[in-house]
């Protein structure tokens, strides 16, 4: 039977306060007894009788006699002192190699502090290192090189507003139709497929693809945010896979784009689905990845200056990042075993 009452004790152990040890200082000057103050403070006896020897000095009364007599402050002030002295220290110096190997990765390879910390420890690369959290607060202290200024969604700002839209069109087939085993991410095979444009309405565009259980990404420059274009890059796919092609691609998500709306018909066999319009969060490992690329090729950049050779250096980034869903193994290790788990064909 569930209590209706909150069962949760008052925690104890807590620190004393500057306030509280005003209150000891009143009532030791009233003569209370100390029993009777620690149960009016709710503390117990031999907090009391610890504070009292903090915060005790001797002075001396008009009668050129020493006495000893509870000052709030004075406890106050050796109770700051001691806490200063319980920071855990700084592992700055022990963790000098690794401290040199993070910056590089993050000012370098464009790396989050989370995934140099995570893929680090995962390979067993230092014997000293520290941890995430201690990694951004030594940033955050100016205490490295990096700087808040190096971590790429340190100093974002979205400021865009939402619009919801009615009365766009639907190519085919509804996400809302989408099998729960594909939202569930614990299948192998689901894709999701969008466009990155450089200059608006002009040149060349990336198409980007998504497989969802292991975020394994394939970037490839098209002539135009055509359907021509798009299918044209969906051949070389499947000349890349061969046989094994229906195997990895087992549905695709898209927007409504029009470069997207012959999908179902080229994908003979492969369920295709179209989020609603104006919903980027329902392709969110592709919006997700989207934005990695935008580190190397910001909006109004011609795509068409972009060299294949920059391309392929971008996907094998996304790739090669340690993931801390992953436990920061990769996407293309977690990608390659599912492949090789895939029965051949005779």
């Amino acid at each position: 039977m569930s209590s209706t009452n909150s069962t949760t004790n008052k925690r104890r152990f807590q620190h004393l306060n500057s306030y509280q040890r005003g209150e000891i200082q009143a009532l030791m000057r009233q003569k209370v007894p100390k029993t009777q103050i620690a149960n009016q403070l709710g503390i117990s006896r031999s907090t009391l009788y610890e504070e009292l020897k903090r915060g005790t000095v001797e002075q001396l009364d008009s009668n050129l006699k020493l006495r000893r007599v509870y000052f709030a402050d004075t406890g106050q002030r050796a109770y700051e002192r001691n806490r200063s002295f319980c920071r855990k220290p700084y592992k700055l110096d022990k963790a000098n190699e690794f401290i040199r190997f993070a910056e590089n990765e993050i000012i370098n390879k464009k790396l989050s502090p989370d995934a140099v910390c995570g893929r680090a420890k995962l390979e067993g690369m230092f014997d000293v290192t520290v941890c995430t959290k201690t990694l951004y607060n030594y940033i955050s202290k100016g205490l490295i090189k990096v700087k808040n200024i190096d971590l790429l969604l340190r100093v974002r700002r979205n400021t865009h507003k939402h619009r919801c839209r009615i009365n766009r069109r639907i190519l085919g087939a509804s996400i809302e139709e989408r099998p729960e085993i594909v939202n569930s991410r614990t299948e192998f095979g689901h894709w999701e497929i969008d466009t990155i444009v450089g200059k608006r309405n002009t040149g060349e565009v990336l198409l980007t693809l998504d497989e969802r259980m292991t975020r394994k990404r394939h970037i490839i420059k098209i002539d135009g945010k055509n359907k021509k274009s798009v299918e044209h890059a969906l051949v070389s796919l499947k000349k890349e896979y061969g046989e094994m092609f229906p195997r990895v691609f087992k549905t695709v998500t898209s927007d409504n784009g029009s470069e997207f709306c012959s999908l179902q018909e080229f994908l003979v066999g492969i369920n295709v689905y179209f989020a609603h319009p104006y919903s980027a969060g329902e392709r969110g490992t592709n919006e997700k990845q989207n934005s990695i690329v935008r580190r190397f090729i910001p909006k109004g950049k011609n795509i068409g200056e972009v060299s294949d050779y920059t391309v392929q250096t971008i996907e094998n980034f996304i790739n090669n990042l340690p993931r801390k869903m992953f436990g920061y193994r990769t996407p293309k290790e977690l990608f390659d075993k599912q492949i090789s788990l895939l029965p051949h064909i005779l």
